[in-house]
């Protein structure tokens, strides 16, 4: 089923105008694709806080009370204490997800406004794409860094200095083990630009093989 970005759209200005507007941003790969870059199909939005204060019950209420107004019925939720999760329909039976996350209390750059919504920057995306892929093998998350690293004036290096500081576990040998793992996964996303694939591949390839010559240099 194709993707309802008029049910994203609903969704975002509804939230943005609530009590919650000022504690959270878009981020992630929607942002990238509907914001920036216009690359892929993007179903899920990750809106995040640094508010470590902030009561996940109260956003639950308040998310609860979104879903009726928009005449959203929840099919899926999860609920804790920093992070929560609406799989909802409409009555088209459309559906979105949405996560709301606490996320840790670094992060880099400063948060953007479009409209009501308030946007993540591509230097804190670009930090949170270094570690999706040290974390898991998804082309979603390679194409999203592929193209802030060609389109942008961020460089890889740059970024995983800044993830770093995020995850102290994240190490120049376990990432490039991570990367090299995405050459054997065939499931693309949906692309909204044309991707030589090849140079693409070849591009991680690389940056895996750079990756392990900084920590034995000298080695093939």
């Amino acid at each position: 089923m194709a993707i309802d970005y008029q049910l994203q759209d609903q969704f975002l200005e509804e939230f943005f105008s609530g009590r919650f507007a000022q504690d959270f941003y878009l981020t992630g790969g929607t942002a990238l694709a509907r914001f920036y870059f216009h690359h892929r199909e993007s179903e899920d939005l990750d809106l995040f806080t640094q508010n470590q204060e902030i009561d996940f019950a109260a956003v639950n209420i308040h998310m609860e009370g979104i879903n009726r107004k928009l005449g959203l019925k929840t099919v899926n939720q999860v609920v804790t204490n920093t992070y929560l999760q609406f799989i909802v329909e409409n009555e088209a039976g459309q559906r979105l997800k949405v996560d709301l996350v606490k996320d840790v209390p670094v992060r880099f750059g400063d948060v953007e406004a479009r409209g009501k919504i308030r946007l993540d920057c591509l230097e804190n995306i670009g930090s949170n794409k270094v570690l999706a892929v040290f974390g898991r093998t998804d082309h979603k998350d390679f194409v999203d860094l592929y193209y802030i690293l060609q389109e942008t004036s961020l460089t890889f290096e740059y970024l995983i200095g800044l993830a770093k500081k995020k995850d102290l576990g994240l190490s120049e040998f376990y990432l490039a083990n991570s990367i090299d793992q995405i050459q054997g996964v065939v499931r693309m996303p949906v692309l909204l630009k044309p991707l030589n694939t090849k140079k693409y591949l070849a591009f991680y390839k690389d940056l895996s093989k750079k990756l392990l010559l900084k920590i034995k240099p000298g080695s093939k």
